[in-house]
């Protein structure tokens, strides 16, 4: 069996393990370290799939870094490898290929796969999920035959490749569970404007619609839902949320609950392991987003060369962007807030209050001042004395 030794091992060449070897290198100069991804490709805008869909993109469009960047710092990645177990007593892992590493201080960071609800017909021909670059060639590939294709899943992801599809001169119906969209960015209010601008945009929008069944003999041609609407579909992409990919810890004493449970360092129950980014549950919550993800890793490499940093989550922001429609949400977006309006042909904006201070805010129409609610949002600034002063939504944007 061949082994090889390094300083940092990082497993998983996403955004939160690209992050962690970059703020390693930044300290540790001449350290090894070496980044293990079961994919074939260098860490890629993984956020940005969804939009390619209508696309025919070359490779170099979706890296972050190409290979001389790799290169010049001296990080050694090695791809197209699973790791097939880890041994926290001896400090390894095994490879697919056989290989053994042997680490110093080790990095989990292999993120999550796509969630299927239990749907039956789901093993037909023509169902996908979208994670990984070759996700997406397979479906363009198949997409070629298609006139009417279904997303499930109204959530941010689901909203964003349904426009895609829409924009390949497809007819594209959305099948969300819950009775509105974006549940997780918007209050229901917003949600149904939402609705409005994007059917006037010509996208086929189905709330409160359950999947029970996807219909067809060996390749799927309709959607049955439970209350007994068929939606044809020669394709169907499940966009419903995703799950960490635990496996890796199996077997292990790495304390696990939705994720990997880790410390404000990013540390595991286990001494010199760290995970970081989808897999990695703080607090109870494990957030699954690119920003996240990238703070717990350069957090995470910062803590892995003795550098002690804590992370301090932040407060989820998302924008979406299709059809000429911008969105910003920042914060607690809770109907059970003090809220604030603003409401013209063009924006709808609003925002959330808590004992004077502003938790929440959404933009729509025009999302210029997006950072300034952001950064607003996280400090939870007083706004109390605006509001007295009769100050509108709007207004108050303006004066962040």
């Amino acid at each position: 069996m061949k082994s090889i030794k390094a300083t940092y091992v990082i497993i998983g060449n996403g955004i939160a393990g690209l992050s962690a070897a970059e703020e390693i290198r930044k300290t540790d100069s001449n350290a090894t370290i070496k980044i293990i991804s079961q994919e074939a490709y260098l860490t890629y805008y993984r956020v940005k799939l969804s939009h390619f869909i209508s696309k025919d993109p070359e490779l170099k469009q979706l890296l972050i870094h190409d290979e001389n960047w790799y290169k010049e710092r001296n990080i050694e990645i090695i791809l197209g490898r699973r790791v097939e177990n880890i041994d926290p007593i001896q400090s390894t892992i095994q490879l697919d290929n056989g290989e053994q590493v042997i680490y110093e201080k080790l990095l989990i960071a292999n993120g999550s796969k796509a969630f299927v609800p239990p749907v039956e017909g789901v093993e037909k021909e023509g169902v996908y999920t979208l994670r990984s670059l070759e996700d997406l060639k397979e479906i363009q590939s198949y997409l070629k035959d298609c006139k009417e294709v279904a997303v499930i899943g109204g959530g941010l992801l689901g909203l964003e490749a349904a426009w895609a599809l829409q924009e390949r001169d497809l007819k594209v119906n959305v099948i969300e569970f819950f009775d509105y969209l974006l549940p997780r960015q918007l209050d229901q209010e917003l949600s149904s404007y939402v609705k409005e601008e994007l059917e006037a945009r010509k996208l086929n929008i189905h709330l409160s619609a359950a999947a029970q069944e996807l219909v067809g003999d060996e390749k799927v041609t309709s959607v049955r839902i439970k209350d007994g609407r068929n939606i044809t579909a020669d394709m169907v992409l499940f966009s419903a949320g995703i799950r960490p990919n635990l496996e890796i810890v199996e077997g292990t004493d790495i304390q696990i609950n939705k994720g990997i449970i880790v410390d404000g360092f990013m540390q595991t129950s286990v001494k010199n392991i760290y995970a970081a980014g989808d897999i990695a549950e703080m607090k109870g919550s494990a957030m699954g987003l690119w920003s996240v993800a990238m703070e717990q890793g350069k957090v995470a490499g910062k803590n892995m060369v003795g550098n002690a940093a804590m992370y301090a989550p932040i407060q989820p922001a998302t924008m979406l962007s299709i059809g000429g429609l911008s969105l910003f949400s920042a914060g607690e977006i809770n109907a059970e807030k003090k809220t604030l309006t603003y409401r013209n042909q063009e924006i709808f904006h609003k925002l959330f209050v808590e004992e004077g201070k502003l938790v929440g805010g959404v933009l729509t129409g025009d999302v210029k001042k997006m950072a300034k609610l952001k950064k607003a949002v996280n400090d939870k600034v007083e706004i109390q004395g605006m509001i007295e002063k009769g100050m509108n939504a709007l207004e108050i944007i303006g004066s962040l």
